[in-house]
């Protein structure tokens, strides 16, 4: 018999996978997972509302080539953002991030924690100020964290956004009184690098910037 594992971690994506099947792609502490979920393109699966993106579950998987998923507990459905066109599209955007930047597992469990601060930013925040800091604190996190972005200048006012996110202290972050632009140029940095880093798009990152509107 074989035996299951359990897994918790934050759903990034799920497509479809021939006519009943999903792949789902899953950011856990140890890093990133492709599973495989039977029968939850069927309106009638169990497992399909839990399996939807940006929720944290803990699953259990039977090992082996496909990675199936057998059971599926929600921890978090992260209510707020997804009650928020704003708040909902930076998180999106976040998440694609992190699907176009890791590969496999990971040595470090802190980008986990970091994502999982940044959606947690995200749901408390009011404004589009705090949603833009919530996002910049992810993305620059992430690129540091898997080395893809230096320590920035403090030389400005933006610089010094950028080296507090990139220093994860999130209390600072809230004290630090910034207009909207400029929390916007710092996201728009950090989207700039990591599409550098994946050579391609993220696909987020234009509804993420309608949805919050003009400059």
């Amino acid at each position: 018999m074989v035996a299951m594992y359990r897994l918790t971690g934050i759903v990034l994506n799920r497509r479809n996978v021939g006519p009943v099947d999903r792949a789902v792609t899953v950011l856990a502490a140890d890093g990133k997972h492709v599973l495989r979920a039977r029968g939850t393109q069927k309106l009638a699966s169990k497992l399909a509302g839990s399996l939807e993106p940006l929720t944290l579950v803990e699953l259990t998987v039977a090992p082996g080539r496909r990675q199936l998923v057998t059971g599926s507990t929600v921890r978090d459905s992260y209510r707020n953002i997804h009650a928020n066109l704003a708040r909902i599209s930076g998180a999106s955007l976040l998440v694609s991030a992190v699907d176009a930047l890791v590969f496999g597992l990971v040595d470090d469990t802190t980008v986990f924690r970091r994502v999982r601060e940044a959606l947690a930013l995200l749901s408390r925040s009011r404004t589009n100020r705090d949603v833009f800091l919530a996002v910049a604190y992810g993305l620059w996190n992430l690129l540091w964290l898997l080395g893809h972005a230096d320590r920035p200048t403090s030389a400005s006012a933006g610089g010094r956004l950028q080296s507090v996110l990139l220093r994860g202290r999130v209390n600072q972050v809230r004290r630090i009184r910034c207009r909207v632009a400029t929390a916007r140029w710092s996201v728009e940095a950090a989207v700039v690098g990591v599409e550098q880093v994946a050579e391609r798009p993220v696909p987020a990152a234009a509804f993420f910037r309608a949805a919050l509107g003009p400059r």
